[in-house]
């Protein structure tokens, strides 16, 4: 099973994401970095693992502000050898084209409303596609057709339960369930709730190829050790 660390970025700083608030978010507060200047968190995520790829959510840019470019750049810059998953609330063919950088892989999260006719056209542009199916209070953010075409969808998707981001309250297993049953050409990774190894456990035995976690590696929930042993699952 693969681990995703995510580093949420605000105005240039990781914030702690919960439950999809982001009008509430804070500076994030880690047990394993002093500040929540982006490269250092990184940096206390690598040593405690040797990720190859870590999930960075440009809020900023979600949401119409000016996106973080000096933050991502910085990012690629001092990790040579890391691969960027960059969501940055993309939905149109132009931001595909002049984000393009051999290291980033582009996330399209529903939640940008792009429309299910765009998304082949999307996936072309884009060498290395991630959908990311965003949902709240069980419902799919965006256009509900994605749901009924699933034969459109890349190789890896992202259940992305917006609710539970940041809450330590575990997966919601029956809308992963409802997933499962839809994706299966697809490599899923599971986003929002994980608590635990025995959660990562659980969900390797139900075929889930990766997951992204923020909250319980900063609080050390998850540790090296966790790290290891789910790495030889």
């Amino acid at each position: 099973m693969r681990v995703i660390p995510v580093i949420d970025i605000s105005q240039g700083q990781v914030v702690h994401a919960v439950a999809g608030q982001r009008e509430h978010y804070h500076p994030v507060c880690s047990r394993l970095h002093q500040n929540s200047d982006p490269a250092g968190i990184v940096q206390a995520f690598l040593d405690i693992y040797t990720f190859d790829t870590v999930y960075m959510a440009d809020l900023d840019a979600i949401t119409g502000r000016k996106s973080n470019d000096a933050c991502l750049q910085r990012l690629l810059d001092n990790f040579s050898y890391l691969n960027v998953w960059l969501d940055r609330g993309i939905n149109n063919k132009v931001e595909v084209v002049n984000s393009m950088h051999p290291r980033v892989w582009h996330v399209i999260g529903s939640e940008t409303g792009f429309s299910s006719t765009l998304l082949p056209e999307l996936l072309v542009l884009s060498p290395q596609p991630i959908l990311s199916l965003d949902f709240k209070e069980g419902q799919l953010l965006g256009d509900q057709n994605l749901l009924q075409q699933p034969e459109f969808w890349p190789d890896n998707i992202i259940l992305m339960n917006l609710d539970r981001v940041g809450t330590a309250s575990g997966v919601d297993e029956d809308l992963l369930g409802r997933i499962l049953q839809i994706s299966a050409h697809s490599h899923v990774f599971i986003g929002g709730g994980i608590r635990n190894i025995s959660d990562m456990q659980h969900l390797n035995a139900l075929g889930i190829t990766g997951i992204l976690v923020a909250t319980a590696l900063h609080a050390g929930q998850i540790t090296s050790a966790d790290l290891k042993a789910i790495a030889q699952l």
